[in-house]
């Protein structure tokens, strides 16, 4: 029968747990050196820094530095956003690829789209393609990994933000450990964003495909039109810092996406460029338009060396269509693929490093005192 130990925070007690759950919650960070620990049936409490069997060869690890949740200029987001980036990529880049691989290999497995034919006047029912075998376990892969991946950017950029060092197995570990708790939230959120896309949507096809130009159906495309940008905007407010609080809190994923929704709504009164809602939409409107960008600009040579061989506009539809529709891809192809996975793998730590510094920032400036959270047990 497995050890059972007994946790001492604050004159609160947490068990009975074995060794590794302690271990899985000194990787957390939720059990620091100075908790006390004692075995059950054993009236002795000492630090659970010099219990060996749950600390081992890691460095006293403290949840939250009291240096991290403070408030920042822009100038010091930003250099704690590189210092970070340049200190953690290689381990970004590991975590990064734990989701960017089979996900390169699902984008080669998926059914082509067939191009419309502009030129034949015939109308038929489209035939939807459908997903093979291969196809479905990358897709379950990917769906399986992606949370892991997302939890190890955030604990990568906040061990390396508190000063705290860790070893990639022990991070991997943490980030396995939150897997339920970022999926649930991740169901939350992109289901959230998928249901108030598709059915505003799905009312704009009707509308469009009426065939009757009115001012009441002008209207109505409009109304709803402007419905379904507000409600995606209210959910990227809710939902700002759900990554962070997803993965480097352990209340559950509903409390998670609860305190993201008050950490962006924090501070209305303050300067905008102060408010962690005007920071965090500053920072994405930068990133979509830096995402936009480098994805045309890798593109394009591509595309340019594609259609060199076309004399006339109809040869490059042609071309295009040959490439969109070929069951399997050219050299092209392939390296612009490459190329543009490349770039993506080595972009995507830079938002994970800047959020978890703006994460902290709005903490500071909620009042929230992180030091009062270096143990919770686990959310049921």
């Amino acid at each position: 029968m497995p050890e059972e130990w007994m946790v001492r925070v604050a004159g609160k007690e947490y068990g009975p747990v074995d060794l590794g759950a302690l271990r899985v919650w000194q990787t957390e960070g939720r059990l620091i050196a100075e908790n006390e620990v004692r075995r059950v049936g054993d009236d002795n409490w000492r630090p659970a820094g010099v219990v060996l069997a749950i600390f081992g060869d890691v460095a006293p690890i403290h949840a939250h530095s009291p240096t991290a949740a403070h408030r920042r200029t822009w100038p010091q987001v930003l250099a704690e956003t590189f210092s970070i980036y340049r200190a953690g990529l290689g381990r970004f880049l590991l975590f990064g690829l734990l989701s960017a691989v089979p996900m390169f290999a699902l984008q080669w497995t998926l059914p082509k789209m067939q191009m419309p034919d502009l030129s034949a006047r015939a109308s038929g029912t489209v035939a939807w393609p459908t997903l093979s075998p291969i196809s479905v376990l990358l897709l379950l892969l990917v769906v399986a990994v992606w949370p892991i991946s997302t939890a190890g950017f955030q604990f990568v950029a906040d061990d390396l933000l508190q000063g705290r060092t860790r070893r990639f197995s022990d991070q991997l570990q943490a980030a396995v450990a939150r897997w339920r708790q970022v999926f649930v939230a991740g169901l939350i959120v992109y289901g959230s964003y998928l249901f108030w896309f598709a059915m505003p949507f799905a009312v704009l096809l009707g509308l469009g495909s009426s065939g009757q130009l009115s001012l009441l159906n002008t209207f109505l495309f409009l109304l709803v039109g402007s419905f379904m940008v507000y409600m995606n905007a209210r959910l990227f407010i809710n939902f700002l810092f759900w990554h962070q609080t997803s993965a480097l809190r352990s209340e559950g994923s509903l409390a998670a996406l609860h305190e993201s929704k008050e950490l962006a709504r924090c501070v209305p009164d303050g300067p905008r460029l102060e408010r962690p809602l005007y920071r965090g939409a500053l920072v994405a409107s930068v990133w979509l338009l830096v995402i936009l960008v480098f994805s045309f600009g890798i593109q394009l040579p591509f595309l340019i060396a594609r259609l060199m061989a076309a004399g006339t506009p109809e040869e490059a539809v042609a071309l295009a269509r040959a490439a969109t529709e070929a069951t399997s891809p050219d050299l092209l192809t392939i390296l612009a693929d490459l190329a543009s996975a490349a770039v993506n793998l080595f972009l995507q730590p830079l938002l994970a490093a800047i959020f978890v510094v703006l994460y902290y920032d709005a903490r500071a400036r909620a009042g929230n005192d992180v030091e009062e959270d270096e143990f919770s047990p686990p959310a049921d």
